[in-house]
């Protein structure tokens, strides 16, 4: 069963999604990680550590539309669950919950929806430290579920993380300041650079018409706003230009994101050669679109193909 099913900012206990996937097994684990689909996994976190072990104290929290997390001691970058996450293999989807417990009594998890990998700290091992981008994140929401997960932040910053975190409710900051553009103080920390991704995310879509170039799709609300030079390869001023992003539809994202297509300068579609035509078709992409292309994009799109021949 699709995850379709379930909505942003509801709340869900093991035994609801049981019911729900008609899957007995959800109510049971006990892990964090749960794969439910050949393509789809589970991700149940708990923010709150109190009481538990030192070595429990994972660094689990949102910084603006980012999602910072540990994985377990026992597992690195290389173990395959997580290896298949970083590849694209599997999607993770995110249930959250600030207390396992309150007052002796379980608390539900709140969907906060698909999660992408952008990049892990290098030098963090056993656990590793993962950011990804929470794709399905609500923006100008008054749902107060999600705005408290949004905000909560560690007392203390763990041993993974070497970054300095504000304390600062980012969420309100953010909604108060409407998305304005980052100036050039703030792009020069990776921090409030990634907090300018509200303002990225919001030209992105104003220059594409809130529409997929690709498959003309308008769903605004699964469409997501990819960099054409990945985060992680770009430096703060790249990672906020407008010229450096493109709005596609999930299927077409994930085929970029892999450099298993590019585009010419002239916005001809691009084919790897792991991949052929008919297998777009199955996808619904048409081989021969041709997408606008801007004089500023030209810049990255090389840098993209640069990839799509490797």
């Amino acid at each position: 069963m699709s995850f379709d099913k379930l909505l942003i900012g509801e709340y869900y206990s093991k035994k609801d999604l049981s019911k729900i996937f008609d899957n007995p097994n959800i109510e049971k684990i006990r892990e964090g990680i749960y794969n439910q689909t050949e393509s789809e996994t589970f991700f149940f976190v708990d923010l709150e550590k109190k009481g538990k072990e030192e070595r429990f104290h994972f660094d689990d929290f949102f910084e603006g539309d980012y999602f910072h997390w540990d994985s377990q001691t026992t597992q690195h970058i290389d173990t395959p669950k997580i290896k298949e996450i970083v590849n694209g293999t599997r999607i993770p989807h995110l249930l959250i919950r600030i207390s396992p417990k309150v007052k002796s009594v379980t608390q539900p998890f709140i969907y906060c929806g698909r999660l992408k990998y952008i990049e892990y700290e290098k030098g963090t091992y056993k656990p590793v430290h993962i950011i990804f981008q929470n794709i399905d994140y609500q923006d100008n929401t008054n749902n107060e579920g999600l705005l408290e997960v949004y905000s909560w932040k560690p007392n203390k910053i763990g041993k993974t993380t070497k970054s300095k975190i504000s304390k600062r409710n980012i969420i309100s900051k953010e909604r108060k300041i409407n998305y304005s553009k980052p100036n050039k103080t703030e792009r020069s920390g990776l921090v409030t650079s990634r907090v300018g991704q509200g303002y990225y995310r919001q030209v992105i879509r104003e220059k594409w018409g809130n529409k997929c170039p690709v498959t003309g799709c308008e769903m605004i609300r699964i469409l997501i706003s990819s960099h054409i030079v990945s985060w992680s390869e770009s430096n703060d001023n790249e990672r906020l230009d407008v010229d450096n992003g493109i709005l596609l539809s999930p299927n077409v994202d994930s085929l970029f994101d892999r450099h298993l297509i590019s585009f010419t300068d002239t916005g001809k579609l691009l084919l790897s050669e792991k991949i052929d035509s008919t297998e777009l078709h199955k996808l619904g992409i048409n081989s021969d679109i041709t997408i606008p292309v801007s004089e500023g994009m030209k810049k990255y799109l090389k840098r993209h193909r640069e990839k799509l021949y490797d």
